[in-house]
């Protein structure tokens, strides 16, 4: 062999070798096991067919976002708070799964300041809207039986009528793949907003018209069969609350917000980050609320998105919140919130004491990282009426007790009569 050729299986090797560490590397680093589960919870009450139970399980990551990629092997069951197997045919992942039905709001800022460029050169208005017809687009391909209102709002001004948020704009609610939703898109595609932000008023009205516990789209009776839709806001704005009684106004949606926790609230800053506006104007810190006006040094009012605020509504409701600053972010972050909505895995597997009526808890066991696992709170369900029969012993032992009464209520009296008779008849 020439030295040439020497030296090319050398290199060969050595990449090979660096190749394989790696792939391994990457593998490790970006299995689900390996330190990215923080939060395991089974969504609504297991159901349960005949001796069949099936769970709905949504995973976080340490980062509170959905783990959309764990395998059949990162689960296990505890029932009664004893392992129980599953087939793999009987684990879907958070993508197989059918979407639960689900309602959603979607706010969309439409103060003057959507008439903008983004940072790519697109106005706001339009990266909005085309990022939430790619949204429904993802929710026809899920195959969801989702509802989605789009709801602008706005404060009205001197010389705009602004867009005021009523019960009845509430409730123009359309399938994800309805041609309506689509003709409503282009018409507000076509609008100029002028208005001016009040994040605070319209997600006030938006969540107690999803807390309306009466209207049975939202809220289906504890002894149906039909499963608890998810409800959600989607709040995207790229301003802030501009009101005198701003900290108020705050304190009272968190108490609204708190009070309805079975509403997810997501939110999306569209603009620059207050890091991004700090350095743009000068200011060698994040840009404040105190840092807008007008000169050196000061944010102007259409550039401030208040991040901070959004994070807060979005975490008390145990939503994301989200930055964009183009139109692709945005469409990105959207899709990211239908994962949160819609991302639930789901395991079916055999009540191992399935006696009719009998009570039981199960809990979802998810690897978190190499050494350690998260468990999910217990939830509890009732096997049916129309259950596993009760163990062999137990029926032979009631056969026998009903075998006894029998002969000891219907046989034994009957021969003593017919036995009393024929004494008689002998007699006369």
């Amino acid at each position: 062999m020439n030295k040439n050729s020497s030296d090319l299986f050398t290199t060969i090797a050595s990449w090979t070798h660096r190749l394989s560490l790696s792939v391994l590397l990457t593998s490790c680093l970006c299995s689900p096991s390996w330190g990215q589960v923080k939060t395991a919870e089974i969504i609504g009450s297991p159901t349960v067919n005949d001796e069949r139970v099936t769970v709905r399980i949504k995973v976080k990551g340490t980062d509170d976002k959905p783990e959309m990629g764990l395998q059949d092997t990162d689960f296990s069951l505890l029932v009664d708070n004893k392992p129980v197997k599953f087939p793999n045919k009987d684990w879907k992942s958070a993508t197989d799964t059918t979407p639960p039905p689900a309602w959603i709001i979607f706010l969309l800022d439409f103060s003057g300041s959507m008439n903008n460029q983004d940072s790519r050169g697109t106005t706001k208005l339009a990266g909005a809207i085309n990022a939430i017809r790619e949204f429904t687009a993802a929710l026809v391909d899920r195959g969801s039986k989702t509802q989605v209102a789009i709801v602008p709002f706005g404060e009205p001004g001197p010389h705009c009528e602004g867009n005021s948020v009523s019960n009845e704009e509430l409730n123009k609610f359309f399938p994800a793949g309805d041609f309506k939703l689509s003709n409503y898109l282009d018409y507000l595609a076509s609008q100029k907003p002028c208005a001016s932000t009040n994040i605070y008023e319209p997600l006030s009205k938006a969540v107690r018209f999803l807390a309306n516990s009466e209207d049975k789209r939202f809220y289906v009776p504890e002894d149906s069969l039909q499963a608890q839709p998810r409800l959600s806001v989607i709040l995207l704005s790229d301003g802030y609350h501009n009101k005198a009684n701003e900290e108020q106004d705050f304190n009272t949606l968190i108490t609204l917000l708190k009070r309805n926790d079975q509403i997810i609230v997501h939110t999306l800053g569209y603009g620059l980050t207050p890091e991004e506006l700090g350095q743009k104007y000068g200011l060698n810190r994040p840009a404040k609320r105190t840092d807008i006006g007008n000169g050196p040094h000061k944010v102007p009012e259409d550039d401030f998105v208040d991040k901070e605020r959004l994070a807060e509504i979005a975490k008390v409701t145990g939503g994301i919140s989200e930055f964009s600053a183009s139109a692709q972010a945005v469409t990105d972050k959207l899709k990211l919130f239908l994962n949160a909505l819609l991302g639930e895995y789901e395991i079916t597997y055999i009540e191992p004491n399935a006696e009719r009526g009998s009570k039981h808890d199960v809990q979802v066991v998810v690897q978190s990282t190499k050494d350690s696992k998260v468990t999910s709170e217990a939830k509890p369900y009732t096997i049916g009426v129309f259950g596993r029969s009760l163990p062999l012993n137990m029926r032979l032992l009631m056969l026998l007790v009903v075998f006894l009464a029998l002969v000891g209520g219907g046989v034994i009296p009957f021969w003593l009569w017919a036995k009393h008779l024929k004494q008689e008849a002998q007699e006369i």
